[in-house]
């Protein structure tokens, strides 16, 4: 009897400490295109909620041009259903663009689905906060 008690002491006190460990930040992958060339590239961030500069992340890829980071629009490949993220202009009070796991993982990058206008992304962030 005493040694099942320890046993089971024991094991709650395991399960107990195993909902401390912290779980892995997960990460985000966004991908942009430039529908006017067909240039695209990804980037991965982890969901930490600290924004990332779009010409840090995606200098040297193929979105990158002599006019700086070009894109036309921007799709989540890797997230969970939970996930919000953001692109924000830094250069325009008011433009941010939402993106999430369930309704909104594509995004036109200038609002209007029904031509690609290349936006410079010079002055972009993206971040994905925790969930």
């Amino acid at each position: 009897m005493k040694f099942s008690s320890i046993i089971a002491s024991t094991i709650l006190a395991f399960a107990s400490s195993s909902t401390a460990i912290p779980s892995p930040i997960p990460q985000i992958t966004i991908r942009i295109f430039n529908d006017m060339t067909g240039a695209n590239a990804e980037a991965t961030i982890p969901a930490d909620g600290i924004p990332r500069s779009i010409p840090d992340l995606f200098r040297g890829t193929s979105i990158d041009s002599k006019d700086g980071i070009i894109g036309t629009s921007a799709q989540l490949t890797k997230f969970s259903d939970t996930t919000k993220c953001s692109l924000t202009n830094l250069n325009a009070q008011n433009w941010v663009i939402e993106l999430d796991g369930r309704a909104k993982n594509f995004v036109d990058l200038d609002g209007d689905v029904s031509k690609a206008v290349p936006i410079w992304l010079g002055g972009f962030t993206f971040q994905c906060p925790q969930a």
